[in-house]
């Protein structure tokens, strides 16, 4: 792994331009920085010099990041990574090193292509912008999420993007959001329940805002990614909290009460299980990294996680939200509850197996 950089200047682009929010030099220290590069050192012309360091280095210094300038004549070390300052380059490019860098007396250089290029025109920004976002697409799981909903949340955060504006503010919002969707459905009459779906399929929908905002600006952490799970799960369990209330209303029997109680001791123990996973063994607070993380890696020929991958989908907040959202114009939206109490609680059992039976794969995985 290549520990050095170095950045130098290249006449012919303009330093205030920004893509997906940062300025193109602040953006390829951040990059730099997050594929593990410990030393970054700076050989700036005089102009792009007074940039940074008015502009640019108050950001880098909120962050603790370490850039060292170079003084005339220092010579980069053998070894080392050397690129021009308006150089766009993504992350996941370093996964395949050789790709896109060549050594070149002793000093590892980009190898410019469609991918890897230097910004020097609107139309080079509009390019990167566009392989971030198609980057972010393609791996975003889901058909709803891929082809509908981050056509909505996409423009919108790469707005917000230039705000600097901080991903864990969006999502104190978009818990907001969810918040009422539950006080709105609680309320039972029929615009009021239809209001409250809609509430809670925007908060799907802009659910993807403070992480697509955050992989833009290099603010993913791991307490963004527990805000996130706690405000999702937050939201459902208040939305859900509101059918129950509609659900035992319109029935008031006592299979209604087993019934509730049956899916909220599934649910905490099926969101239990996956947290711990994650407080366990992983450096993300995110519940996709439990399927990312463990459930892709187990054996696919296991029927019991084969069962779980096929109906993963089904349990994500895309996928409900959208089907709350058009069963609600039918006025019985509380009729989902056997049908979610049954889903919960059998996910819960096949999660419980697969723990209990992959436990030391789990424990290798740290």
């Amino acid at each position: 792994m290549i520990q050095k950089a170095y950045i130098y200047s290249l006449q012919g682009y303009n330093t205030k331009k920004k893509v997906c929010g940062l300025y193109i030099l602040e953006r390829l220290i951040y990059t730099l920085q997050k594929v593990g590069i410990k030393h970054i050192y700076i050989m700036l012309d005089e102009q792009e010099k007074n940039f940074y360091e008015q502009t640019i280095l108050p950001h880098i210094k909120k962050r603790k990041i370490h850039v060292q300038q170079c003084l005339p004549g220092d010579v980069p070390q053998k070894g080392s990574l050397y690129v021009p300052s308006n150089l766009f380059v993504q992350p996941h490019y370093f996964e395949t090193f050789d790709d896109y860098f060549k050594q070149k007396k002793g000093l590892f250089e980009p190898v410019f292509n469609d991918k890897l290029f230097i910004i020097s025109s609107n139309e080079d920004i509009k390019k990167a912008e566009f392989l971030v976002v198609k980057y972010i697409i393609e791996n975003t799981g889901g058909y709803i999420a891929k082809h509908i909903n981050k056509r909505i949340s996409i423009p919108i955060s790469l707005q917000l993007a230039k705000t600097r504006i901080h991903p864990n503010i969006l999502t104190i919002i978009n818990m907001v959001v969810g918040f009422l969707s539950a006080y709105f459905v609680l309320q039972g009459s029929y615009w009021q329940v239809v209001l409250g779906g809609l509430l809670f399929q925007l908060a799907s929908v802009f659910d993807g805002v403070d992480g697509e905002v955050a992989k833009f600006t290099f603010k993913v952490s791991k307490i963004g990614g527990w805000l996130d799970t706690i405000g999702d799960n937050g939201t459902l369990l208040l939305f859900l909290i509101a059918v129950s209330v509609l659900y035992f209303k319109n029935t008031s029997t006592c299979a209604a009460s087993i019934m509730i109680t049956l899916l909220f001791v599934g649910l905490f123990w099926f969101i239990g299980m996956i947290v711990w996973y994650l407080r366990k063994f992983s450096e993300s607070g995110s519940l996709v990294a439990y399927d990312k993380e463990f459930l892709q890696k187990l054996p696919p020929d296991d029927l019991w996680v084969r069962f779980a991958l096929s109906m993963k989908y089904f349990t994500k907040k895309e996928f409900f939200a959208l089907f709350f959202f058009c069963i609600s114009f039918t006025g019985k939206i509380y009729y989902l509850i056997p049908i979610i109490t049954f889903t919960v609680c059998c996910g819960a059992i096949i999660l419980t197996i697969i723990n209990k039976k992959y436990f030391k794969i789990v424990n290798t995985l740290r």
